[in-house]
């Protein structure tokens, strides 16, 4: 048996005067102490048990709300049942049959999704409500008490081989799956983290997606939960992130590249900097250069920018700082092209497997920030997991090269290979550069067509004030100077690409290809 971890209980009895969570509304804020968020849970603890969850019950927590979910999550593993998280999207009802929940936490918009579209039958049993609600949605969990001594729940530190919690990954490159974690593998997760942002007593993290809001309180910050469009990210209103940064004295950032760019963008068209910012964490997609120039104008000099790379299924593996991410554009080694994902963090070891000769393979990673297991996805296991000496080695489904210094090189998913007549293209390869055409957001290459004679289609996003014709010479200019930038076959523009519903970073390539394909009919086969 593994010994025992430190538990949520454990995590949360230091500086109980402290601020464990600031949930930001339409220009208004609300603040949970960490000793008021500790007894809230057990509170939340004793009304779980009372409605029948028992240890190992496993429970969807479906809410916008971040205190919430952070507190409905904590109680939770207080009781010892197992959260699950899942986009509340369209293709929740198949998440929630292979997870076979007997509860169901959510607001009232959840429970209707629930009872219109059949979401857990006939699994669910304990229909819970976080707000006030009709009877016939469920239960309603009162999920904020009066201040005041709550006495504290029956609690029993977790071996750490148990289940802690069911991420479900975002679809954007395939079906969701619901990646498992162990007591382990959320230890693994918070000691890398803690190495990665070297958080300091006063911080105060700005988290840019709702999940993160779990993780903050137990690294030992104040977490800032801004106001996301957790439905689509890129559409928040950019005052809902800059006024929360400036006005809590957010020292870390951590969000995605779109809702990253949405900072930017409102700094340098207001002229507001953000002096308090001392790192910059962006995840979810590659930071481009572009994007981390924007961020160094808002940010003080000595301020970090790190572009994290990872997965649902592998969080965090590795990062780089914008300073070394513009030098190895510039000075990238032999043969490796595409975008630098730097060193894995200590106790992370990653390879490349199934490498061609060029050293190109798919990214596979061991260590403690892991999950071993996919939640009654066997399919999945088989061909993604396996066991070595060091752990589980997850193969990740990216295509990348480790250099001599031992950092790894990012160059698409491997699913999006454009397999052309006699050539491969990576899609970051070819991105990478022609991202940096002047007047473009992004570029995203698809292929159109039969696999192995396809068309290499390099769509183009160009900022909104590029015009047309001018984003297409820019483009054209770019591929010239890169080696197989003769093999695109034809250049799109399209105003706004369609990405995924978590981060809004992740191309859609499937979509994208499709949106092609017409625009290409009768040119190819």
């Amino acid at each position: 048996m593994t010994a025992t971890v430190p538990g949520i209980a454990a995590r949360l009895t230091d500086g109980p005067d402290a601020v464990a969570l600031v949930e930001c509304r339409r220009g208004t804020s609300r603040t949970t102490g960490r000793g008021e968020l500790v007894r809230r849970c057990h509170h939340l603890a004793r009304a779980l048990r009372e409605a029948g969850v028992r240890p190992g019950h496993k429970a969807v927590v479906m809410t916008r709300d971040a205190h919430d979910l952070t507190a409905v999550s904590y109680a939770l593993g207080l009781v010892g049942a197992v959260p699950v998280l899942i986009e509340p999207r369209a293709e929740v009802g198949r998440c929630l049959r292979d997870v076979a929940p007997d509860v169901f936490v959510g607001e009232p918009l959840a429970h209707l999704g629930r009872r219109a579209l059949g979401w857990g039958r006939p699994h669910v049993r304990i229909p819970l409500v976080t707000g006030p609600a009709p009877l016939l949605l469920g239960r309603r969990l009162a999920t904020r008490v009066p201040a005041g001594d709550v006495p504290a729940s029956r609690v029993r530190e977790p071996d750490g081989d148990e289940p802690a919690l069911i991420a479900f990954t975002s679809g954007s490159t395939g079906r969701p799956k619901g990646a498992e974690y162990r007591h382990t593998t959320l230890a693994g997760q918070l000691d890398a983290l803690t190495a990665l942002m070297a958080p300091r007593p006063d911080d105060v993290l700005l988290a840019g997606f709702l999940p993160v809001a779990l993780l903050g309180p137990l690294l030992g910050v104040t977490t800032v939960a801004p106001a996301v469009n957790h439905l689509a990210p890129a559409r928040t209103p950019p005052e809902e992130l800059v006024g929360p940064i400036l006005e809590h004295r957010a020292s870390i950032v951590l969000a995605s590249p779109a809702v990253l760019t949405l900072i930017a963008r409102h700094c340098a068209r207001h002229g507001v900097t953000l002096p308090s910012v001392r790192q910059v964490l962006s995840f979810g997609a590659p930071l481009r250069v572009r994007l981390a120039d924007a961020l160094r104008e808002a940010v003080p000099d000595d301020a970090e920018i790190l572009s994290v790379y990872g997965a649902t299924e592998c969080l965090p593996v590795s990062a780089i700082a914008d300073h070394d991410l513009r030098a190895s554009r510039t000075a990238p080694p032999a043969g490796h092209a595409g975008t630098c994902l730097g060193r894995p963090l200590p106790g992370i070891r990653a390879r490349i497997l199934d490498a061609d000769a060029t050293g190109l393979g798919e990214i596979a990673v061991t260590g403690p920030t892991v999950s071993p297991a996919y939640h009654a996805r066997p399919d999945a296991d088989a061909a993604t997991k396996s066991d070595t000496g060091h752990g589980v080695l997850h193969r990740t489904g990216d295509l990348g090269r480790l250099d001599d210094e031992g950092r790894l090189w990012f160059l698409g998913r491997k699913a999006h290979l454009v397999t052309g007549t006699g050539f491969t293209l990576t899609t970051e390869d070819i991105e990478a550069a022609a991202d940096t055409a002047p007047g473009i957001r992004r570029t995203a290459l698809v292929g159109v067509g039969t696999a192995v004679c396809q068309l290499p289609v390099l769509c183009v996003e160009p900022l909104p004030s590029t015009p047309r014709a001018a984003a297409l010479a820019a483009v054209r200019t770019v591929l010239k100077d890169h080696p197989d930038g003769h093999r695109v076959g034809a250049l799109l523009i399209r105003t706004a690409f369609p990405t995924d519903p978590r981060h809004n970073s992740k191309i859609d390539r499937m979509r994208l290809a499709g949106w092609a394909a017409k625009r290409l009919r009768g040119r190819v086969r």
